[in-house]
């Protein structure tokens, strides 16, 4: 795409790299560009081995007559064997993966994914028109790519929504080696993207898909070097295997290249018609070891919990909402010294400060937003329903309400227990089981007669604590956050998705 050239100088030799003209056309390139030179610096900052472009006057990238380069060191090396990768190296490039991921791994607001809406049939047609050589190749796989292109989408569907410093790039042919050193070189592609779905793609790249050769041990190495570098918890990768497809957007690129819809030049339409070929039969064989691969992406190593706090936003976050009647609820005794105290005027403060502390609210400011959210219209109530533990010193260190859906969704009679939070100072000392059952005691008392916990992945030591009281995963959350679910069971030890299965009370006493 690009073209590169070896320039000797009396000053050192250099590579220059000079920019695809019509890549530099497309509306956003400057600034895409402009994102990536960014990035690099910050990798840069953070001691990645990497091979960065040189700056002239705090520029990177230099412009003449209309054209663009940028210059880069000579770095002593070579470039990745693909056909001779070893599984030392997939460890490597995995940890090198995951330390870029870790620089700024951030959990995001979801949203609507973007679907990938490729017309092949109308693609195909326009082929036949063109009596273009790619013909035959799009008829025989139309059902292939069509298949592929669906489960993509549905991937993307149910991709945990996360946001990190992504070289969705860094495949073998864009890492050097040196003396066993690896160097990440063309990080003009360096951007803010999802890192769940960065290291499968990339991890199947390193694993041999590229070139035919599938090994499950380079597979297993390249995630177990990631997962050492930066663990997110999340390990529902075979389920998101859709994800590989990514290559259908490659694809879709190629075939309007081959077909003179990108450029009238003869050199661009025979590496679209290349391409577009290589590119199908990279589809084809990883529909062919699909089945493979999702066993050794089924059995990664469980993330370590002794690795992560009670509430620990390096978790990927995924919503989770437990169930269960209040049946037979069970008592637990504060340990000595604490009390129950329910909410009086003023108390809102108290209340932040506790949700504060154990991390469930972001700042002040949140919190009285939070507060106005669910309880600004309820203020009234909260004395038969908000509930605080004091300890000797009369301070509030813990807080939870029998409250119901602000939405007024619930079913009759569901109550829905409402911010469990335990100050961190507090955290161990035996306070989160008679808080929660003794808050159930109250929405019983008020006359619900089952109820509704909503927590989530990163507060996973939360999802130990309802699992072990009997709650069991609600009937949707455990169709649409699987996900969610197996992490919580990885790092709880808990069998939580076959709680529904347990005899008896919803309660089980521990």
């Amino acid at each position: 795409m690009h073209r590169m050239f070896k320039v000797r100088t009396s000053s050192g030799t250099y590579v220059v790299k000079a920019l695809n003209p019509e890549v530099m056309s497309r509306p956003d390139a400057l600034r895409n560009y402009a994102e990536a030179e960014k990035l690099e610096r910050i990798l840069e900052d953070n001691g990645l081995p990497i091979v960065a472009a040189l700056s002239f006057d705090d520029k990177k990238m230099m412009e003449t007559n209309g054209r663009f380069y940028y210059i880069f060191p000579w770095q002593e090396g070579r470039i990745t064997d693909f056909n001779e990768i070893s599984t030392e190296q997939c460890f490597i490039a995995g940890s090198l993966l995951g330390r870029i991921h870790g620089i700024d791994a951030q959990n995001t607001e979801a949203e609507e994914p973007e679907l990938s809406e490729v017309d092949f049939a109308s693609l195909l047609d326009t082929a036949v028109k063109k009596e273009s050589v790619i013909v035959p190749v799009l008829k025989e796989n139309l059902t292939l790519l069509e298949n592929a292109q669906k489960q993509l989408n549905e991937a993307r569907r149910i991709l945990p929504s996360m946001r990190a410093i992504c070289d969705d790039d860094m495949d073998p042919k864009n890492i050097m080696w040196h003396e066993d050193n690896a160097y990440i070189i063309d990080l003009e592609c360096l951007e803010y993207g999802n890192p769940i779905a960065s290291v499968l793609n990339l991890a199947l790249q390193w694993s041999g898909t590229v070139t035919g050769n599938f090994n499950r041990e380079k597979l297993k190495a390249f995630y177990e070097g990631y997962l050492k570098a930066y663990d997110n918890g999340f390990r529902s990768y075979d389920e998101l295997f859709g994800i590989a497809y990514t290559w259908i957007e490659w694809l879709e690129y190629n075939i309007r290249r081959a077909l003179g819809m990108v450029s009238s030049d003869a050199w661009e339409i025979g590496l679209g018609e290349k391409e577009t070929l290589s590119t199908i039969n990279r589809i084809r064989y990883l529909a062919s070891i699909q089945d493979e691969i999702c066993s050794v992406l089924n059995d990664l190593p469980a993330p370590d919990p002794e690795n992560y706090d009670t509430h620990d936003d390096r978790l990927c976050y995924i919503d989770l909402v437990f169930e269960g009647e209040l049946t037979d609820i069970p008592h637990y005794e504060l340990p000595e010294g604490y009390r129950f105290v329910p909410y009086r005027d003023g108390d809102k403060k108290a209340w932040i400060d506790i949700e504060l502390s154990a991390k469930e609210i972001l700042s002040m400011e949140h919190g009285e937003e939070c507060w106005r959210r669910y309880y600004g219209n309820a203020e009234a109530e909260l004395s038969q329903r908000m509930f605080f533990i004091e300890d000797e010193t009369g301070s509030k260190i813990a807080t939870a309400t029998a409250f119901y859906d602000i939405h007024g969704k619930g079913r009759p009679g569901e109550g829905q227990l409402h911010w469990v939070a335990v100050k961190n100072e507090a955290q161990g000392r035996g306070l989160s089981k008679p808080l929660i059952t003794y808050v159930l005691g109250v929405m019983k008392k008020l006359g619900y007669t089952s109820v509704k916990i909503h927590t989530q992945t990163n507060t996973w030591l939360a999802c130990k604590v309802y699992s072990d009281l009997g709650f069991r995963p609600e009937a949707d959350s455990m169709s649409e956050d699987r996900a969610g679910w197996k992490m919580a069971e990885l790092l709880t030890g808990r069998a939580i998705l076959k709680a529904d299965t347990r005899a008896g009370s919803p309660f089980i006493q521990g």
